[in-house]
């Protein structure tokens, strides 16, 4: 079993052990909280470009964002558990705070809700490809399920000594940011299939926007999947720091941006090449694969004659015929991707 020897009295300078042991995860935490920051202007720029979304998604984001408050309430809240009330008190540090399990079960129920999005969108563009949507769907619940093991192993191991000498902390940690890596992996793959098979070789501006959409879902893929690779080395191997763990606090934060950034990047790919005008936009639909719809009316200026839509409707009741006319510019607005 490992061991860490530690002063009995306070330590100045590089040889207190507190700068190795939770150095690097005062400094994670502090980036968490400015990617929290990020999530909330996010949230907030959503809810103000988009108020025509379904409310399953207004409430996914609401979701979201509850789940990273409590997130970022609790990594303050451990912190300040070692370093202000457990001040000077080394042997502390090697307690397992209990607000660290809360962290580790948001952190999952975050990546649960977000990566749950992906496969849906996943369900969209495959054509409703059950056999694969439930593959990627079985590796995102897993990533849950070690998520609570990691959880319930943080309260019945009371110190990191034990706690990572065990292999079960091992295989949960290890098998919960695996499984999340692998998701990533498999949502930017069959994106990347599907979306390439759309391809139209006559419509280029149509083109450049898959090849953002393309672009964007690797990168933030590549990213999170890193992290989560980066996790379980260091967790590994750097057996006396809490590092691994200030990873994991910004694993989570990265999930809930690269969310939102996904639904707030739709008016930009939107307009894209000609933001003066709005082209034909992707819309992941229900019944299955991706459609070009076209975009709202926009007057350039007032030189271009003005083009509106007519609506005329003849109903035959028993009252007679009835002829209703109406502008209906609902006809008019585009789809978006989702």
């Amino acid at each position: 079993m490992s061991s860490v020897s530690l002063p009995t009295s306070a330590v100045k300078g590089p040889n207190n052990p507190a700068v190795h042991f939770i150095g690097g995860l005062l400094i994670e935490v502090f980036i968490a909280c400015m990617l929290y920051g990020i999530t909330t202007l996010q949230s907030f720029m959503y809810y103000q470009k988009y108020p025509g979304d379904v409310l399953s998604l207004k409430l996914l984001v609401a979701a979201v964002w509850t789940l990273e408050t409590v997130h970022t309430i609790f990594c303050m809240q451990f912190l300040y558990a070692y370093l202000i009330e457990g001040f000077a008190n080394y042997s502390y540090f090697l307690q397992i705070n209990w607000g660290i399990g809360v962290t580790v079960v948001t952190s999952a129920g975050i990546a649960l809700c977000v990566q749950g999005y992906y496969v849906w969108r996943v369900w969209c563009v495959s054509s409703k490809s059950w056999l694969w949507t439930l593959i990627i769907g079985v590796f995102a619940l897993a990533r849950v399920a070690f998520g609570i093991g990691s959880t319930i192993l943080s309260y019945v191991y009371s110190d990191w000594i034990t706690f990572r000498d065990t292999k079960s902390s091992l295989i949960t940690i290890s098998g919960g940011l695996g499984s999340a890596a692998l998701v990533d992996m498999l949502v930017a793959l069959t994106l990347s299939y599907y979306l390439n098979k759309g391809r139209s070789s006559w419509h280029k501006e149509s083109n450049s926007k898959i090849n953002m959409i393309l672009l964007y879902a690797v990168n933030t893929g590549a990213l999170t999947g890193t992290a989560s690779l980066l996790c379980v080395i260091l967790f590994a191997t750097q057996k006396q720091s809490l590092v691994f763990l200030g990873l994991v606090e910004i694993q989570a934060k990265l999930y809930a941006n690269s969310f939102l950034g996904s639904l707030n990047a739709r008016a930009h790919i939107r307009n894209k090449n000609n933001p003066a005008a709005q082209y034909p936009s992707f819309e992941f639909s229900s019944n299955g694969g991706f459609r070009a719809g076209a975009g709202p009316q926009v007057q350039v200026a007032v030189t271009v004659p003005k083009v509106e839509v007519f609506q005329q409707t003849i109903v035959h009741d028993d009252r007679g015929l009835r002829n209703d006319s109406e502008f209906d510019m609902k006809n008019l607005k585009g789809g978006e991707l989702v």
